[in-house]
């Protein structure tokens, strides 16, 4: 794991979370959190050479299963190679609380972070946390979003995930510089078996391997129009009572 992502999950974890309501749960475990094993392991395979996609995928399984710490760490990692959705995910755990001691200003730092491509409903969410901080809060939450830009913002996250894509072009199956004729499916031998004939099944990996997974200015604009569709699972921002609030 990255150096700063440790610095981060460390940090956060010494803050001493208390223990989170079943109302904050609610608002920051989302839906697609719980899977069956079939389920984790199509996604696995698909995130497998996406290091975005991979630690999102293992962070939103330990959220289901309250695994907090593991939840933070993954989401942090992810959050570096440009995963919006994980910037947000973390955005929502310092705002209820949950896994982490509960910090508006930091919550809005991330929200803003995660808002950086404009995904509408990321945007309304930042907006929502926004007027809901004091002055002191507002002032502190700017200074937050400064050294997140500076580790997490598209200008620097943006290229390490280019680099993985890049990277993974040349491991393709059949070609060591990119190419690919669209034949993608392993086969599972079957318990003794002696040629690959003898199969039980297999998997398609065609979808690992699909085009716009191989450009990242494509990655991008596919994931860009996916992102403003405003088809994304947010938690409301509720209202923080006074005695919640961080007055440093």
């Amino acid at each position: 794991m990255e150096l700063v992502a440790s610095i981060l999950f460390a940090t956060a974890l010494a803050a001493g979370p208390t223990t989170p309501s079943p109302e904050a749960l609610d608002a920051v475990v989302a839906p697609s959190d719980r899977m069956n094993a079939s389920d984790l392991d199509e996604r696995t395979r698909l995130a497998a050479n996406f290091p975005n996609e991979r630690n999102r995928l293992f962070a939103s399984e330990a959220a289901a299963q309250g695994r907090w710490d593991d939840a933070l760490r993954l989401f942090t990692t992810a959050a570096r190679y440009a995963d919006k959705y994980s910037q947000h995910r973390i955005s929502l755990m310092y705002w209820h609380g949950v896994g982490v001691e509960r910090d508006p200003a930091l919550a809005y730092a991330w929200a803003d972070l995660a808002a950086e491509r404009m995904y509408p409903s990321f945007v309304v969410l930042r907006e929502k946390m926004w007027l809901e901080l004091d002055a002191a809060q507002r002032e502190r939450a700017l200074h937050e979003g400064a050294a997140l830009y500076a580790r997490f913002g598209d200008q620097v996250a943006k290229p390490r995930l280019a680099a993985e894509i890049t990277r993974q072009n040349t491991q393709i199956t059949g070609s060591r510089v990119g190419y690919t004729d669209g034949r993608l499916y392993v086969h599972a031998p079957a318990p003794g078996a002696n040629t690959i004939e003898d199969t039980q099944g297999g998997f398609d990996l065609r979808a690992m391997y699909a085009p716009w997974r191989l450009d990242p200015e494509r990655y991008w604009a596919v994931e860009d129009a996916i992102w403003k569709d405003g088809s994304v699972e947010v938690g409301p921002a509720r209202k923080a009572h006074a005695r919640d609030r961080d007055d440093d």
